[in-house]
């Protein structure tokens, strides 16, 4: 397959570019399946009603990572539900609980009372998911570190194994889910003809393996990038 990277600064037509070849594809081939991957559900609907504006195009899905994500689970029949932020609250503070009447929290037991340590875990959980580390990883790294590190090594490993328990996977968890099936199916996307990365100037550690591991099951990829400004 054809792997392409278009590199232009702020409004030099990188996005019609995608459109274009968007359209392209699916007037040649009506059927195909195409996917645009952009940042966020605000810009996947700039993309659509640009799309609409140019002539339309039937067949093309325009969303997320994480839309795309859950269409590799469905193709690998390995789709699983998605807690809300509510319920993730809710196992963190569950988990953080234990492990203080256990006795396993020193350093951050002073913090177990305010509301703002649980979402300062998880935005560490979400982080370190988003980079592909895992639990075992940090696990290990922390036995030489400090005791904060060992304890949120602690914690992480606690949270993901209890959503693991309830068959349940966080927002992050989807990439894990979806890139483990593109490794262990090589042909999970044979059927995407054309994705279309637009948008973004960074990718995370799971944004970009999925990338490299679809990079050798679709037909061919677009990837656009910022150039550098004049200012």
């Amino acid at each position: 397959m054809s792997v392409e990277l278009y590199v232009g600064k702020p409004a030099t037509g990188k996005t019609q570019t995608c459109i274009q070849r968007v359209r392209d594809t699916l007037s040649s081939q009506h059927l195909s399946d195409v996917w645009v991957i952009v940042p966020d559900r605000l810009q996947a609907s700039a993309f659509r009603r640009r799309i609409a504006q140019s002539g339309g195009t039937i067949g093309a899905h325009v969303g997320t990572f994480g839309d795309l994500y859950h269409s590799i689970l469905e193709r690998s029949g390995k789709s699983v539900p998605v807690a809300s932020a509510s319920f993730l609250h809710y196992i963190i503070h569950e988990i953080v609980d234990l492990s203080a009447r256990r006795g396993e929290l020193i350093h951050y037991a002073p913090l177990c009372i305010l509301p703002g340590f649980f979402l300062a875990l998880r935005d560490s959980f979400a982080e370190l998911k988003r980079s592909l580390i895992f639990p075992e990883q940090v696990l290990e790294f922390s036995q030489t570190g400090t005791l904060a590190q060992k304890e949120l090594a602690h914690l992480y490993y606690l949270y993901q194994m209890r959503l693991m328990e309830l068959g349940w996977a966080d927002p992050e968890g989807l990439s894990w889910l979806a890139v483990e099936s593109l490794e262990t199916h090589s042909i999970v996307a044979g059927s995407i003809r054309l994705v279309v990365v637009d948008g973004f100037d960074s990718f995370t550690g799971a944004q970009r393996r999925a990338l490299q591991l679809l990079a050798g099951q679709v037909g061919e990829m677009l990837i656009t990038f910022p150039g550098e400004s004049n200012s």
